[in-house]
């Protein structure tokens, strides 16, 4: 209870932007003598830059006019006029004390326009804006936000600010998923300007039409042009000069072929120079895993991109909490999450408002995403989800960049002559991540698996993914890990023997093992038609191929059957042994996107399918399923110390396994 009432003193802690009381940033305390406010807490940064400030605070009002202005008598116009030059110099440095003072927003819970009054949660973010700002860097970040505490608000009322007080010929950008989204953010900045006063600009502010265009507004007194725009049609965003983009709900923006968030970001990122006072802010709330969205936030997070990671929990926002009769009983009744929220730093009051509104909402999920206590469970993305969070996230832990990206190829494309002068190429576009490269000093038989999960040769259909094991640690008790992934879009037979490829560029062909995930190829249609002939093709040359036919029935005449056939049967069974893999850590995941497809995969509304969730794919994580399956049931790895004669063929079977 001790604890719950400190953190009510701070949540409570006194809040005024005129005098600038508990206002973010570091601030002195100066009372001026003839000041209609009385002491006023002052950026130290204001008193420090400006002796105009520190001889009013000397001196008061009065005493600056009679003693700096002798031509002028004291007077209440002369007094007004110098206040009027005290808040130009303070709106320069407290944003809170000018968006209070000087700009209006629609209230949430009435039709009247407000005063726009930073809440906590604003302050917070704007405390690590403003930090960027004072330092002289470009002002980049990725907000990932809970509902409804103004977030969108503060980023594009932070620009305005420098739009109308710092900077001159400053452009803008705001980009939505849809233009609706972008007009609804501008219509922010048109209401504000309506009733911005005109002596802070010596003259009536003009936001009219800029060359014409209905799309292209510009504030006439600055020359600041601000343009609307939106993912879906990108073409009609005004490109050049700009100096800030506000990004609006980007976890709405899904790639389509010829369309991708990152190709349109790139394009306005490239046109915003990195100097001082320059914004490029991305905000949305989060819209599950995989998407762009998703992953520049996790890039965020580890510093693999310029942008501030910015979260903001639901028990940040003020509003949410609600009175409680007996503290006694109610922390006698709180669950395991409820006291994890209390660790992350909740109030008892905000627990029992979750406790409240979690009853309102269909699923947990739900409320997972649109009342976040962490980034992580921002993100979650289906309540039915097949693999627990928490082993997803441990698995996560082990993902790192690549050493190597770009395309493996021999003399031919298909065939045995494709075996032939493998050469790696770094190419940027590629489709082939090695996180660790062959070591061929010595043979291991048995110590790579690779596995391949047919797609489609279409930019809409599924993507093909090769994913290579080594199963190196495995012969002295450790765990086999992912070392190489090719995924990407090709023609089934050239998927084929690129798969080969891959097991002949990391080991002989006895050290390695081909496992080609053979029901699409055998129901898809017309490009699968002749599938079974190039297996036996490639059987032909490299006899290290999975096949699932019996080998006493293969004794007795039957035909193989080349690959792992995923059915009703034995696609549950790999995605259990892949449960208890991640839950257990028996191997080491190697690639993000992996992850990402673990959390998207989930069992259907009949309780009885599995697969990605709408929109999503899950090709590399079957390929992970069955490797990492097969990788506990075929013999450990061991040490050839002599050479080996070139082998007969050999037929590797579910029944030798």
């Amino acid at each position: 209870m001790e604890e719950n009432r400190k953190r009510h003193e701070i949540i409570n802690a006194p809040y005024n932007p005129v005098t600038g009381l508990g206002a973010v940033g570091e601030r002195k305390k100066i009372s001026i003598k003839d000041s209609p406010i009385g002491d006023m807490y002052l950026p130290v940064e204001l008193i420090k830059e400006n002796l105009f400030i520190r001889r009013l605070a000397k001196y008061g009002f009065k005493g600056y006019i009679t003693r700096f202005i002798k031509e002028v008598e004291y007077s209440e116009e002369a007094l007004n006029q110098l206040w009027i030059e005290f808040i130009k110099y303070r709106i320069i440095y407290d944003f809170e004390y000018w968006a209070y003072s000087f700009i209006f927003i629609k209230d949430k819970v009435s039709p009247k326009d407000i005063p726009f009054k930073l809440n906590r949660a604003q302050r917070r973010v704007l405390n690590k804006l403003e930090k960027l700002r004072k330092a002289g860097k470009p002002i980049k970040f990725i907000l990932l936000k809970a509902r409804q505490w103004g977030g969108s608000t503060l980023v594009q009322i932070y620009m305005l600010w420098i739009m109308l007080v710092h900077r001159r010929n400053w452009n803008t950008v705001i980009c939505g998923d849809v233009e609706t989204q972008s007009r609804n953010v501008r219509a922010m900045i048109t209401k504000a300007l309506n009733k911005y006063p005109s002596y802070l600009l010596g003259e009536t502010v003009k936001f009219t039409p800029f060359e014409g265009s209905s799309k292209n507004k510009v504030i006439q007194n600055t020359n600041c042009v601000v343009s609307i725009g939106s993912f879906q049609k990108p073409d009609t965003l005004r490109s050049g000069d700009i100096s800030g983009a506000h990004l609006t709900e980007i976890g709405l923006w899904r790639a389509t072929p010829g369309k991708k968030p990152e190709d349109l970001i790139q394009s306005i990122s490239g046109s915003i120079y990195d100097t001082a006072y320059t914004i490029l802010g991305l905000e949305s709330t989060a819209k599950g895993v995989g998407n762009f969205f998703h992953r520049t936030w996790q890039q965020a997070v580890k510093g693999k991109n310029n942008l501030l990671p910015i979260f903001v929990a639901w028990f940040d926002i003020d509003i949410y909490s609600i009175p409680i009769d007996n503290h006694e009983e109610f922390i006698h009744s709180m669950d395991e999450y409820e006291w994890d929220l209390w660790k992350l730093g909740a109030t008892l009051e905000a627990i029992a408002w979750y406790r409240e509104k979690k009853k309102d909402m269909k699923d947990i999920w739900r409320m997972n995403s649109e009342y976040p206590s962490t980034s992580t469970e921002a993100f979650q993305s289906t309540g039915r989800r097949r693999f627990r969070l928490s082993d997803t996230l441990k698995l996560r832990e082990t993902c790192i960049d690549p050493i190597f990206h770009g395309e493996i190829s021999g003399s031919e494309e298909t065939g045995t002559e494709s075996l032939q002068n493998l050469r790696l190429s770094k190419e940027e576009m590629g489709c082939l991540s090695i996180w660790k490269m062959p070591d061929k000093s010595k043979r291991y038989r048995n110590r790579y698996i690779v596995v391949m999960d047919v797609g489609g040769v279409s930019d809409e259909a599924d993507y093909t993914d090769i994913t290579v094991f080594d199963r190196y640690w495995m012969m002295d008790g450790g765990i086999p890990e992912v070392v190489a992934e090719w995924h990407g879009h090709i023609d089934h037979d050239k998927g084929a023997w690129k798969a080969v490829q891959m097991a002949t560029f990391f080991a002989d062909e006895e050290d390695a093992m081909v496992v080609i995930e053979s029901n699409t190829l055998e129901t898809e249609g017309t490009e699968g038609n002749n599938f079974e002939y190039i297996l036996d093709e490639i059987a032909g040359y490299y006899s290290n191929l999975y096949c699932r036919t019996p080998a006493d029935q293969i004794r007795q005449g039957a035909p193989a059957k080349w690959g792992f056939h995923t059915n009703t049967s034995t696609k549950p069974m790999v995605i259990s042994h892949q449960a208890k893999a991640i839950r257990d850590s028996l191997y080491i995941e190697r690639c993000e996107e992996a992850v990402d497809e673990h959390d998207t995969f989930e069992i259907k509304e009949d309780g009885k399918t599995m697969g990605a969730v709408e929109g999503m794919h899950d090709d590399r994580l079957m390929t992970r399923a069955i490797g990492v399956w097969i990788c506990y049931r075929i013999d450990l790895p061991f040490a050839v110390n002599t050479p080996i004669a070139t082998p007969t063929r050999k037929v590797i079977s579910e029944a030798t396994i």
